[in-house]
Formats: C-alpha cells, structure tokens, sequence
C-alpha cells in the first residue's frame, strides 16, 4: 500500500514510471495511480493470469508497453487487440555471451562433442521437460537414434531413461562447456517470452529446437531459419532425427544464421538504445501547424452518406481530424448519416460551404452531390472510391443499377473540373486516368489499429469460441460480393470439418432480391445455422468476429480497395481471396489468392489455410509486413501534400454553371 501511495504522490516529477515483470499487485494497483507516466513491461505468458479482466485492464491503461520479443507482443495483440501493436515496442533484451571454456574447464565426463542435444532451464512440467522426454525416448526406439539428451538445471521431475543424462544444477564452467559442445540445443516450454538459453545457444552458433507454439520461441526460428520447430511428441521425434541426419556444415549454418540473429536481438546495447527510443515517446503523427498565410483556411469534405462501419466514411473522418489538427476549419457535408456517426457529420445546406473554401469530394455513386462539387467555384479535388459497376446490380435491383451507371458517366463530366485528384488504389487511379482525369495520385484508405483499443463483445466472444472453426467474410451484402459463391465454397469446405462456421458480417436489407437468393442458396445446400448471418454489427461485435476466425475469405468480384482485407490483417487472420480488381493490389506478397471459381478446389484450399501450419505462417508473416502499407504513418506524407496541394490551388476556372 505504501508503494502504490507512492507512485501516485510522485508519478507526475517523472517523464515514465515503468512498471517491471511480473504482474504483481504493485503492478495492477499502481499502473493506474500513475496515469499518463505509466509505462509496462509485463513479460506476458499465455497463461491463466493474462485472461484475468484486471489484467487486460493494465494492458488497456498503459501508456507504452515495452515487450520482450515479437512473440510476446502478438501474444498480446491476440489477447487485447490489434491495438497493442500501436502503443507497444518490441525493446528486446540483453544475453551475456558465455565465456569459451578453456582447456578441460568445464568437461563433462563420457560426454562427447556432438553427440548430444542439451536442455538447460527448469526440469519440471511447466516446460514441458516430461514431453521432452517422453519423445526423446520415441526417438530412441522407433527411430534408433543414437543421440543423447542432456538436462541441466534446477528440479525434482524424474528423467531417467537410456540416453537421458540428467546433470541438475550446472557450473558456469560446465554450461559453458555443454554450449559449445552440443549438437543443438532444445526448448520444449510453450510459456516463454524470451529464451535467454536459445540465445545463448545461437551466440555459440548451435542450432536450436523450439516449441512451435511458443510465439517467443517459434518467431525468432522462423525469422532467423535457425533451427526446428516441433509440436507433438511425434514432432519433436522427427526433430530429432533430423538434427542426427543433419551434416556438421549444415548444422553450422544454421548456428551461423542464429548467430546473426541474436547479435541484433540479444545485445544489451542495441537493446538499451530501443528502450531510449519508446521512453522517448516520439509522436509518429506530424505536429499540427496552421496552414500555410494567404492559402483556404478552411477545407471540407463532401459525400452522400456518413455511415456506421463504413470504409470510406471512417477515412472522412481521419482526413477531417487531420485537417483541423493542420489548422484547418473543417466538416464533413453529407445528405444522409447514421446515428452513430451524428458527431462527425453536417448536413449540408445551400449556405454551408463558401465559394472561397475548398472542397474534397468523394465520388462512389450517382448522386445530386456531383452537381454540387461541380458548381463550387472554389478550390476542389476528388477522391474516387470507385463504383461498382452496374450489371452487377441490374438483376437485383434496377434502380440502384441506374444510380452506378450514373455515376461512372458522371467521371468524364468530373474530369474536367477538377484539376487535382486520387484514387484509393492504383487500380481506382487507372480508372480516373481512363477518364481523362490529369495524374491522379494514389492514396490508400487508413487502416488504424488503435481503432480495436476497447474490448470486443464479450457474449460474442463467448459465443464464438465454442471449438468450432469460423470462417470470416465482412463486408456488405451485395451481389459484386458474391456471397452465393462463399456459400458454395464453404459447402465444400464443411467435407473436411463438418461442424465449421460460416460468419457473414454485414449489413443487409431484408427482403432484398439479393438476399432471398443467398438465404434460399443456403437452404439447397444444407448450410442451416451453419451459416451466421450478423447484419449490422458493433465495432465491439465486429472485432469479436475478427478475434475468433480462423480463416478470412472473399469471393468478390469488384473492389476498389477492400478495407476488411487490411483489418484481418491485423488480427492476424490469414485470408483467402478471389484474385479480381484492386484485391491482388491491396493484399500484394501476402494472402492466397484463387484465381477460377472451382469450388471443391477453394474448399481445399479453405482446409490448409486453416490445417497446414507452415502454410499459415508463411501467410501471416507476409500480411504482417503489408498490413503497414495502410498505417497512417505510411499514407500520411502524401496525404498531406495532397490537401495542402489542394488548399493552395487557385479557384477553379471551370465551375460549371
């Protein structure tokens, strides 16, 4: 209590207070009393404690969090949210180098050079020592391997067996000795933030054996290709007759690619420079400054609909915070929003926006707003989202065909009138360049992670994690979609996992031509309540959908960028798409795209996206690399060129009358 008192009475005479492992009680009472100075660096573990709501709770109210490894930062990412990638910073850690044994220092009798795989660490359950051994012994008799296994460490678990050397408590000497002499060092605990061991293994250039599911341990493996990974007793059994089999120069370069990897990743000055850095706190958003004297002051946005959910309006929105952090006046004009969105949205009036302002004006549909940004006399440029085209639609509902026709018609009479402009894509800017429009720029839609810093739907999540696998698709109902062809797919799928989930999150009018269809498609294939239908969801509801999927897949055949693409992304979903429009553009090295709609072929695909492991590591190591291309960080430079361009063009000469 004395110590939380004092945290709180002089927290604020300091620029961070860090709150150091563990997670004890001065940790999840004093985090709080510190406010705004409070910085974590928690060593996480997925164990019981870290589903505790307390503990999610200091997570939330951290200011920074400083992990210890990339492994324990997705831990949290999938426990608290993609958020915990914003306000975390993978600092790492420091390893001694053990020093070289010299001359007999250290030798451990009847033991020779390469000829065994080394423990060293705790000899209990808790790591998972007992199934070590228990595949070690498989190895010895269903194998015939002839290694041995060498425990050194602290313990009372019982590991005895022929080829099991249990040593208990090491000298440095020997430790060093039994490092520098072993054919690979093995690490079968799953509960790990960091291995100070299979650093210390890699600094002596062995290869190592890792847990592959210990994010901690498995990550850097497969980062630095410097080992193995094994799973079950039976894996861990070929692991170790693949490091038998395994020549002295292969061994070696794998122990050299560890070498390299813990030289970035285990010096304590690199490592101490990176803590510098996140208790620094630099801001990544630029610092606001007005604009510049003798340019528009104020700058608005003109759309026809703010509406909950949507990728375009939540973009509006960050362009309009954006603006007015920069200093300008600025509102969102809209005909129509929803109630969630009435903070950020004006209705526009005749009077609302003055001829000396500018105006960007986002162009997706056929609306009366096209005749008004082309009659603004002021400066003015256009965003295109693009448009669905219209024979989608034209079996389905007539008159909303009508207004897409209208509105691709509309780009040619755009074109002229407006002298700056963007697509959201490379293909959206293709399409203006189509148009006759001069040079549109390319800038991507804003996919922002801190967006999922609340905690998801709790009965959803209740709800969704029943053992069952969810496959996800999130996006609006609508015929450019698909969704019958998802349906048809995911019937395929149902022959490899029979009690699979479809999950379609979207919005959908009832009683839609469209959606009669996909319900009456879902009855002649027998999906039942196989298939969830969310309509509109919460943000809380839609992040419990991303949360518990297994797997993210889009039959669309039209999308100018696709948002939902990004987000599963970042809750390291992988995803599984239809190689059409702007999707190949927005996923680039990442993802699995299909290119033929042959549905017993997606189905397959469904099942080693979901099955094979090394399969989906290969995905989500590329989607976490690409999902950065949409940080605000990344667009925001160009972003910003873009308005000031925009605020500084002269009033248009060709208004139209």
């Amino acid at each position: 209590r004395g110590l939380v008192e004092f945290v709180e009475r002089e927290a604020p005479g300091y620029d961070a207070v860090v709150f150091a492992p563990y997670l004890y009680g001065p940790t999840l009472l004093g985090l709080e009393r510190a406010g705004d100075r409070a910085v974590l660096q928690p060593l996480l573990h997925d164990e019981t404690y870290a589903y505790l709501p307390v503990v999610e709770a200091v997570f939330r109210r951290a200011r920074r969090i400083l992990f210890i490894s990339e492994g324990e930062a997705m831990l949290a990412a999938r426990l608290y949210g993609p958020s915990m990638w914003r306000k975390g910073m993978v600092a790492g850690g420091g390893v001694e180098a053990p020093p070289s044994p010299g001359g007999d220092a250290g030798v451990v009798a009847g033991l020779e050079p390469g000829s065994y795989l080394l423990y060293l660490g705790r000899r209990d359950r808790a790591k998972n020592v007992d199934l070590l051994v228990r595949a070690y012994q498989d190895y010895r008799l269903r194998r015939s391997g002839r290694l041995r296994l060498v425990l050194g460490g602290p313990g009372n678990l019982e590991s005895s067996g022929e080829g099991v050397v249990d040593l208990g408590v090491v000298s440095d000497g020997a430790k060093a000795w039994l490092l520098s002499n072993c054919r690979a060092l093995v690490q079968p605990s799953r509960n790990e933030s960091y291995s100070r061991t299979m650093m210390e293994a890699w600094l002596r250039h062995k290869p190592v054996i890792v847990n592959a599911d210990c994010l901690a341990t498995s990550l850097a493996v497969d980062a630095s290709r410097a080992g193995w990974l094994a799973s079950t007793e039976a894996d861990w059994a070929a692991a170790f007759a693949g490091v038998e089999r395994a020549s002295g120069a292969e061994l070696l370069e794998a122990g050299q690619r560890g070498h390299r990897h813990a030289e970035e990743h285990a010096d304590w000055e690199r490592a101490t420079d990176r803590y510098e850095r996140a208790l620094d706190l630099r801001r990544s958003r630029p610092k606001p400054r007005p604009p510049a004297r003798g340019r528009t002051r104020a700058l608005h946005q003109l759309l026809p609909n703010l509406s909950y959910g949507d990728a375009i309006s939540n973009q509006a929105i960050f362009v309009c915070e954006l603006l007015r952090d920069l200093g300008y006046r600025s509102h969102i004009f809209v005909r129509h929003f929803d109630e969630p969105m009435q903070d950020f949205a004006t209705l526009l009036d005749d009077s609302a926006i003055s001829p000396r302002d500018a105006l960007l004006y986002h162009h997706s549909v056929g609306t009366d707003l096209t005749g008004v940004a082309l009659r603004h006399p002021g400066p003015k440029a256009l965003l295109y989202h693009n448009i669905t085209p219209a024979h989608f639609f034209e079996r389905w509902d007539e008159p909303f065909a009508e207004l897409l026709a209208s509105g691709r018609k509309e780009l040619g009479d755009l074109a002229s009138a407006f002298p700056l402009s963007a697509g959201d894509s490379q293909y959206n800017a293709a399409e203006l360049r189509d148009a006759g429009f001069h040079a549109p720029r390319v800038l991507p839609i804003v996919v922002e992670p801190s967006r999922w810093a609340t905690r998801p739907d709790p009965r959803w999540m209740r709800d969704l994690q029943d053992g069952r696998t969810n496959i996800l698709f999130v996006g609006r109902i609508a015929p450019n979609k698909c969704q019958h062809d998802l349906l048809e797919a995911f019937a395929e799928y149902l022959h490899y996992d029979t009690d699979a989930r479809l999950i379609i999150a979207g919005y959908w009018p009832a009683g839609h031509r469209y959606v009669t269809f996909l319900q009456a498609t879902a009855r002649r294939l027998g999906l039942g309540s196989r298939v969830l239908w969310t309509g509109t969801c919460t943000e809380a509801q839609l992040q419990a959908c991303y949360r518990t999927a297994h797997l993210f897949v889009s039959t669309s055949e039209h999308e100018g960028f696709c948002a939902p693409l990004v987000e599963a992304m970042w809750f390291d979903v992988p995803v599984l798409a239809y190689r059409s429009t702007a999707v190949p553009e927005t996923l680039a090295n990442a993802g699995l795209l299909f290119t033929e709609k042959r549905f017993t072929e997606i189905g397959a695909l469904m099942r080693l996206a979901v099955e094979d492991g090394p399969l989906r590591r290969t995905i989500l190591a590329a989607q976490r690399v690409r999902r950065a291309a949409f940080l605000p960080e990344t667009v925001l430079p160009g972003l910003i060129e873009f308005l000031e361009e925009l605020s500084g063009v002269a009033p248009s000469a060709r208004a139209a009358s």
